[in-house]
């Protein structure tokens, strides 16, 4: 009988582990979110480009709320956003007449600290390998560093001047991976014995990407990216697999309005929904965007 109940406790204990993610909504009016980011415990922080804020949904909870206000954390537009539990750091892309990259504490929301972008730019989106942070500045077509402990980013890698809009990052491995929104590639950046940025290489995709964004890692290691409007004009979540040169994409889920960036928690990807097509397309701009989304996607 022990044996019994004890099984029947693990089970339970299971099916709460592994059950279904839902969706979480952000309805703050014209917020406009473009990142997300999550910590291991399935608390998620979302940037508003808009509105220049960042929100936060509790575990179990499905609605985000004002965590970093405007004002709080002196923001012009917020881009990307990474939490990184084991430093209780949030890393967020802030945009104003200037370019920074902004440190908050996961646990009190204070500001730590600020950096500059060297030579200005547009700070987009961001990815830690050990404690250096590395982001990408879409208008300068840079990687920048921040390695620990240092006082100022430096440039790590500068891509073709004729393709600058690096977008989403994301380290597999000894490798760095990056997308080009405007020119539709993706490109592996090689690290050197040195820890320098080796040569970039636009991959061989097995079919055409369209407004490549966010980038993340799922749980087993496999390379995620969405899409804003992929082939048939919408967007779509992607799983990436590199082989050589070359990049096989694999549709996971599409049909939706121009996502932007996408997290995982434990094997569920939460995708974002940007709805910028209401800032962009003339028959919708200054219309309504609703309520905003980001998606549970449950992974194999």
């Amino acid at each position: 009988m022990k044996l019994l109940l004890a099984a029947v406790l693990m089970l339970g204990s299971a099916s709460a582990t592994f059950a279904a993610r839902k969706d979480v909504t952000l309805d703050t009016p014209m917020a406009f979110p473009e990142s997300i980011t999550s910590t291991a415990n399935g608390t998620l922080y979302i940037g508003s480009m808009n509105l220049g804020a960042v929100y936060r949904v509790l575990p179990g909870e499905t609605k985000a709320t004002t965590w970093i206000s405007k004002e709080a954390g002196n923001f012009g537009r917020v881009l990307g956003v990474l939490a990184d539990f084991p430093s209780r750091t949030l890393y967020v892309c802030d945009n104003g007449p200037k370019a920074f990259l902004k440190t908050f504490s996961l646990k009190t929301a204070a500001p730590i600290k600020t950096w500059e972008l060297p030579g200005g730019g547009f700070c987009n989106d961001i990815a830690l390998k050990g404690a250096d942070a590395y982001i990408t500045d879409t208008k300068g077509g840079r990687v920048l560093k921040l390695a620990s402990g240092s006082d100022a980013l430096s440039v790590w890698y500068t891509n073709d001047a004729a393709d600058p809009s690096l977008d989403g990052l994301v380290w597999q491995g000894d490798a760095l991976y990056t997308n080009t929104y405007n020119g539709n590639h993706l490109i592996r950046i090689p690290v050197n014995a040195d820890g320098s940025a080796g040569k970039g290489v636009n991959l061989v995709t097995s079919t055409d990407i369209y407004q490549p964004d966010g980038l993340r890692l799922s749980a087993n290691g496999k390379i995620l990216m969405v899409e804003g409007r992929g082939k048939d004009g919408n967007g779509r979540l992607d799983e990436v697999t590199v082989s050589g040169d070359s990049a096989t994409i694999t549709v996971i889920k599409d049909r939706y309005m121009l996502p932007t960036a996408v997290t995982v928690v434990g094997n569920t990807a939460y995708v974002l929904e940007a709805k910028l097509n209401y800032q962009r397309d003339p028959a919708l701009k200054d219309k309504d965007p609703g309520v905003f989304t980001a998606y549970a996607v449950t992974l194999k």
